[in-house]
């Protein structure tokens, strides 16, 4: 019931917010000056429709026999965390304005160039236009390591390649202190020096940064793990957990150094607790949480519909959130090597969103957005009650 008042909402709003076709041939809902000219009950062949009391302002739907009136709140774009945020990536197939307008932020997967390039800053260019957040995922030791023939530890094998997951901690004990620092320089810098073209001096530029998913995949606490799942390991080991916290803190100091007010964002990978229950726990005390404002997923797949953050892990948003007492960002929409999978309907979902605000997720990114996915987001803001308790500190 739900999903379907959402469609019809979504597609009249797409109706009155300006398609180009002939309004004339379009039936408009029914208007009335008046509410209490309208019969409050409803048809069983009317459920499901809605009508405007007041256009683009106040509505009311059919729902169980009665007229429900509800309304379309007002909405200032751009990631707050007091808020539940929608946002989409940024695809170079889909870089027209009205694809983004109206969300809260937009993401970009950076790591695969040298330098700070033209698609990320159309990205930036968007953003500003739009009022979003950019929201980028700090991929750079993954994506090196691509140019050095490795690929992600669950599809390297079936591409020929050799996996993140066994030669992916000696290329940072090789490579970190020059080449990959070397390109957080670059990208850093590069978006600096862009947001000061674009914005007034006294604008504050914020965007959050997730930095390199799968991270943990590099650390000796996984490479064990996986040699008893997997049966491969780290070659010459895993990096030792604490080291692993010392690369985080330098690759936020050098973001920071050139964007002071970015937000940082830590990623999780759910599979940490497999093996051990408190892994969760051992994992983040090697990692100073005074520099991060959120953790992260990544690789998509994550359930909305569920306390399971993946069906095939045990971790739960609420152990994450409990556990690190940080707001949580979600992605959906694609799986294993990046693959978009189409827009995750079970995100739009407002008893979904409403259980997952509770458990701490504070967005969702959706990589394969649908085409009417602000209208979508526009309509769930309108019923969606979110309480977040770091908002009453």
């Amino acid at each position: 019931m739900r999903l379907n008042t959402l469609a019809l909402f979504v597609l009249w709003l797409f109706v009155l917010n300006g398609c180009n076709e002939d309004k004339s041939s379009v039936t408009q809902p029914e208007q009335a000056d008046n509410p209490q000219q309208l019969p409050e009950t409803c048809e069983a062949s009317e459920e499901g429709t809605y009508r405007w009391l007041e256009e683009k302002v106040i509505f009311q739907i059919c729902e169980n026999g009665k007229w429900v009136s509800d309304s379309v709140k007002a909405h200032t774009p751009g990631f707050n965390p007091c808020q539940f945020n929608f946002g989409a990536a940024w695809r170079s197939n889909r870089e027209d304005s009205t694809y983004y307008s109206g969300l809260d932020y937009i993401s970009v997967w950076l790591g695969d160039n040298v330098f700070y390039n033209t698609f990320e800053q159309r990205m930036v260019e968007m953003c500003v236009k739009k009022h979003a957040t950019p929201m980028i995922y700090a991929y750079v030791i993954a994506e090196f390591g691509k140019d050095h023939g490795m690929d992600d530890c669950d599809v390297a094998n079936r591409n020929g390649k050799k996996s993140l997951c066994v030669y992916g901690a000696d290329l940072i004990r090789q490579y970190f202190a020059d080449s990959i620092m070397f390109r957080y320089k670059k990208y850093a810098r590069g978006m600096s020096e862009q947001a000061l073209r674009l914005l007034d001096a006294n604008e504050v530029f914020e965007p959050i940064w997730m930095i390199e998913p799968d991270f943990y995949q590099y650390s000796q606490m996984a490479s064990e793990q996986r040699v008893d799942n997997k049966g491969e390991e780290q070659l010459n080991g895993g990096i030792p957990d604490s080291m692993m916290g010392v690369y985080f803190k330098q690759i936020v100091d050098t973001i920071k150094y050139y964007l002071p007010d970015a937000k940082i964002a830590i990623d999780i990978s759910p599979w940490v607790t497999d093996k051990d229950s408190t892994g969760l726990e051992k994992w983040f005390s090697h990692f100073d949480m005074s520099l991060v404002d959120y953790v992260s997923t990544s690789g998509g797949r994550t359930q909305a519909n569920s306390e399971k953050i993946r069906n095939a892990n045990k971790l739960t948003w609420k152990k994450l959130y409990d556990t690190l007492k940080k707001p949580i960002l979600a992605d959906a929409g694609y799986s294993a090597g990046g693959n978009g999978t189409g827009h995750a309907v079970i995100w739009d979902d407002i008893a979904n969103l409403e259980a997952r605000a509770k458990d701490g997720v504070v967005g969702v990114m959706q990589m394969d957005a649908a085409l009417d996915y602000p209208l979508r987001a526009s309509y769930i803001r309108s019923r969606l009650q979110v309480d977040y308790p770091w908002c009453k500190e």
